[in-house]
């Protein structure tokens, strides 16, 4: 009886400590590789994303497949960092936690010399688009009362924002830095309260990219906690009716579309909407600008979204659209501008990183 046990056993675990000899074998062979893309592809029947890797002077894209509607794993996401191992028509990717991927390699090909200088990422290298929306959620209480020229401020992107028509995008929870730049209390020397902020850096993964935006909508914690509750009594998420700040714009649930009116203008994800910049006649915001016409990353906005929501009698003075380029300043008749912790923000990138020339930014 004790042997039969054994041969079971041992027939069980030999297959396991083959596989895994193996895999540690490969992964001993890898080499590193950087995410530089991750594609989704609408035209096949099941759920696929082409991500792309560099590893040194060559880019491999391969292809994931998923049972289900899901992204790629966290590690799989532009700008991370892992370790590869090419055969034939195969790359063994090898993930966090001793996990590991096997994805067919859909084509190879060889990059430039400036492309794979020092195997950085092109986001690295590259100014963010002019015209990109960052959809971003403020870190840092702003207050009129207790605010100091110089305060650091930081907010976090909270959706994936697609930075190209490649698949190359900026991963969701990047944050962006900025500081105060004016602080005018109520009573002195004005009837009002002014607070000046702007950001110029953003963070991810260890780089810094110097960036120059505009405010385009601005939106209260309370604001932004309401659009989460379903406007619908059903439990299926994919049912529920979830209305974004500012128009009267329709996501139904994730996965679902973003309806306007009776068209559709985007589609709703696991993290925010993903739909085309419209221009209300009625607002001075605008529309796709500088030739930035794909799809924008609009959180819990919507896309016609422009100002300020559900923040009383606080108004947008100055956007930084421009001269001083990238300061966006609030007014407020109220004694406290208080811009509180979560509150929501949609931040356009302007034309020059650097600020530019007026005349640029005018252009505008």
């Amino acid at each position: 009886m004790k042997t039969f046990i054994f041969l079971v056993v041992t027939s069980f675990l030999l297959p396991c400590c083959l596989y895994a000899s193996s895999d540690q074998g490969l992964a001993q062979a890898s080499q590193q590789a950087t995410v530089i893309s991750a594609k989704k592809l609408d035209r096949t029947s099941n759920y696929a994303y082409d991500v792309g890797f560099q590893v040194g002077c060559t880019l491999y894209v391969a292809r994931y497949k998923s049972a289900n509607d899901y992204v790629p794993p966290q590690s799989l996401t532009p700008e991370s960092t892992v370790n590869v191992r090419p055969e034939k028509h195969w790359l063994h990717v090898f993930l966090p936690l001793g996990r590991s991927l096997e994805m067919r390699i859909v084509s190879t090909s060889a990059l430039g010399s400036d492309a794979c200088h020092d195997n950085a990422p092109a986001m690295a290298r590259e100014a963010l688009p002019a015209g990109t929306i960052l959809p971003v959620s403020l870190n840092s209480t702003i207050r009129s009362d207790k605010s100091q020229i110089g305060d650091t401020i930081t907010a976090t992107v909270m959706q994936d924002v697609p930075l190209r028509s490649d698949g190359i995008s900026l991963p969701k929870g990047s944050k962006i830095t900025g500081h105060v730049t004016q602080v005018v209390r109520q009573g002195q020397k004005s009837d009002e309260s002014i607070v000046s902020f702007q950001f110029d850096q953003l963070q991810m993964r260890g780089r810094t990219v110097p960036v120059s935006t505009n405010l385009r909508a601005l939106a209260s914690a309370m604001a932004v906690s309401e659009t989460h509750t379903p406007r619908t009594s059903t439990d299926n998420p994919s049912d529920w009716n979830l209305v974004p700040i500012g128009g009267d714009e329709v996501s139904y649930g994730q996965g679902g579309p973003v309806i306007q009116g009776s068209e559709i203008v985007g589609e709703s994800t696991g993290q925010g909407t993903l739909a085309y910049a419209t221009q209300d006649i009625n607002t001075e915001c605008r529309g796709s600008v500088d030739g930035n016409s794909h799809a924008q990353a609009f959180w819990v906005f919507s896309s016609q979204a422009c100002g300020v929501y559900w923040y009383g009698d606080v108004k947008i003075l100055h956007s930084g659209r421009n001269n001083p380029i990238g300061q966006v300043t609030l007014i407020s008749e109220g004694k406290v501008l208080n811009l509180g912790k979560g509150s929501g923000m949609l931040l356009r990138v302007d034309r020059a990183s650097d600020k530019g020339t007026q005349a640029s930014a005018e252009a505008k």
